[in-house]
């Protein structure tokens, strides 16, 4: 659980855009993990003087908690929540269990930074974030996608967000970036598979972090109805319109090759396969212009002409 220098750079970026995180709770006590040349260069980048700020520098690093970076952007006060008292988290409360009223619609951010992926019951952890943050206040995530088997119980879909964080539950996402961590740190902004009417699969060879900032526009009681995958919704809707039919759908040129390979050539299918489902296929690698937008970090602290 901790600030890593993406996040940073994200968080100071809604904070110049004006995100209010007066009052803030981080779900664990973060880390805070950028170095300090790495600290001086993002402010000053940002347009904040980093000789203004000495407490984020203070201790060793690898030691250095969060709370003087979220006061940089404006926060009054950060109050932390974990099922532990290990690291003297403020609030004492396993997040597989519902929050208590007290909690509810109480903080102007609710930060995520490596907490909901080790989760098991991921429902109700979700409804308790989204229930404490206030209307107009922000559900800011910073959590796993691909290539993190194995880290914690879950890896994360992009449309898991947007349906969750959706009209129906008070909540707008405002912005979804796949974060891969590979040599280059690439950014991408992850459109929604609603409004572009197809899937966002990826196949990489290196981690990607994703960063959720959601606006609550709403006080609504969250999951009225379940979050359904907006393919499957468009799917059953056109078979109840046309009066039902397979399942499967048509069957297109390239499905009727491969069901003639598999039958006559069943290794060839099969080691054909393997490069139709991987990163060598555009459809499944951040070249896809359709799912994936490259975002300039560097852009995001331009002030408008």
């Amino acid at each position: 659980m901790a600030i890593l220098l993406e996040a940073a750079y994200l968080l100071l970026a809604a904070a110049r855009e004006g995100v209010c995180f007066r009052h803030c709770l981080t779900l664990g006590r973060q880390s805070y993990l950028p170095g300090n040349t790495e600290s001086r260069h993002l402010l000053q980048e940002a347009g904040y003087d980093p000789d203004a700020f000495p407490e984020l520098y203070e201790g060793e690093y690898g030691t250095r908690y969060a709370e003087p970076f979220f006061k940089i952007l404006g926060a009054e006060r950060v109050d932390s929540l974990d099922a532990s008292p290990m690291e003297h988290a403020t609030i004492i409360h396993d997040l597989n269990l519902p929050i208590p009223e007290e909690l509810k619609s109480q903080f102007h951010v609710v930060y995520d930074g490596g907490t909901l992926e080790h989760v098991f019951n991921f429902p109700t952890a979700i409804a308790n974030v989204m229930e404490a943050v206030k209307p107009g206040g922000r559900l800011i995530l910073h959590t796993t996608g691909n290539n993190y088997f194995g880290h914690g119980f879950y890896q994360f879909s992009p449309e898991l967000f947007f349906r969750v964080l959706s009209e129906e539950n008070g909540f707008k996402v405002e912005r979804l970036i796949a974060i891969e961590y590979g040599p280059r740190r690439r950014w991408f902004e992850v459109l929604d598979p609603e409004t572009i009417r197809a899937r966002t699969p990826l196949i990489n060879p290196f981690p990607v972090l994703l960063y959720v900032q959601a606006l609550k526009t709403e006080a609504k009681k969250v999951f009225r109805e379940w979050p359904q995958q907006s393919d499957y919704v468009v799917m059953w809707d056109s078979k109840e319109q046309s009066g039902g039919g397979s399942a499967c759908g048509p069957r297109d040129a390239l499905a009727k090759v491969k069901q003639v390979l598999i039958e006559r050539t069943p290794r060839l299918a099969r080691f054909l396969e393997a490069f139709l489902f991987s990163q060598f296929n555009r459809g499944f690698s951040f070249r896809n212009r359709t799912a994936f937008r490259p975002v300039n970090k560097h852009r995001l602290f331009r002030r408008p002409a």
